[in-house]
């Protein structure tokens, strides 16, 4: 089994950082490591008493830069990344290393989500290859586990990125290497009002940055669904606010979803 070094960035990580670390440590086989990187948090947190943790410290530079700062200080020859906030289920580690044969660069899974309503079923597909991937970031960031090597040939994490930047180093990979996905729910991503995914406006165009270093590919379908995605999002939004402006932005973003659901809902015959 090729050695694993789990990498937790962590800023001002909140109540869950706990049980994130707890189900890590837990994975059967363990990992050599778990790094949690402390990003400059200004509100103080606890850290499982735990053998296999060690905790990095730096200046507050955002997720990406305490990544890359994990990424650096492994000692594995596999990197999995974990969210301070989301889980691991049983069996996460072991599912994922078997596939990590020569050539492969990375391996996704499937998760669910953790709402304060209990959980519902998430996504996660496999990224097949790097053309499939340019249609949209299929690979989770606490369901990626990848080769050390491989981040490194990537150049990690892009800093000045602040949304979508796994998408890219996914990218970067997928242009090197194989891609594998371990079919099985093994991430609970938990969802609540800090997440910075909420932001649709900052994911897409973080989304739109990524696209545009990659452009001289096939980017097309990808700029389509980034508009869908995040297009639901602002209507969503909208429904909850009632603010002119989340209609304004889902209409840009995805008019035929915006316009399919004011027939529905206003003008369709009853």
């Amino acid at each position: 089994m090729q050695t694993v070094s789990v990498v937790i960035p962590a800023y001002n990580p909140g109540p869950f950082l706990a049980e994130a670390v707890e189900s890590a440590v837990s994975q059967v086989p363990a990992p050599l490591e778990v790094l949690v990187v402390d990003d400059g948090s200004t509100e103080p947190f606890a850290i499982p008493n735990h053998p296999l943790v060690r905790v990095v410290r730096q200046d507050n530079a955002g997720a990406s830069a305490a990544r890359n700062r994990g990424i650096r200080e492994a000692r594995g020859e596999l990197i999995a990344f974990l969210d301070a906030d989301d889980v691991w289920y049983p069996g996460k580690l072991a599912a994922q290393a078997t596939l990590m044969r020569p050539g492969v660069g990375l391996c996704s899974c499937d998760f669910d989500v953790i709402e304060a309503t209990g959980k519902r079923d998430g996504w996660g597909g496999h990224g097949g290859n790097y053309r499939q991937l340019l249609r949209g970031n299929s690979i989770h960031t606490s369901g990626a586990i990848a080769r050390r090597s491989s981040l490194l040939e990537a150049g990690c994490f892009d800093e000045s990125l602040t949304h979508s930047e796994e998408w890219g180093t996914w990218l970067e990979i997928a242009r090197r290497s194989e891609l594998e996905h371990a079919p099985g729910v093994f991430v609970g991503y938990r969802l609540h009002d800090r997440n910075a995914s909420r932001d649709y406006l900052r994911m897409w165009r973080g989304a739109m940055n990524v696209l545009w270093q990659h452009r001289g590919a096939d980017a097309l379908p990808g700029i389509r669904r980034v508009g869908q995605i995040y297009g639901s999002q602002a209507f969503d939004a909208f429904r909850v606010t009632r603010s002119p402006s989340h209609l304004f932005w889902a209409f840009a973003l995805w008019p035929d979803y915006v316009l399919r659901n004011v027939w529905r809902r206003v003008w369709r015959p009853r």
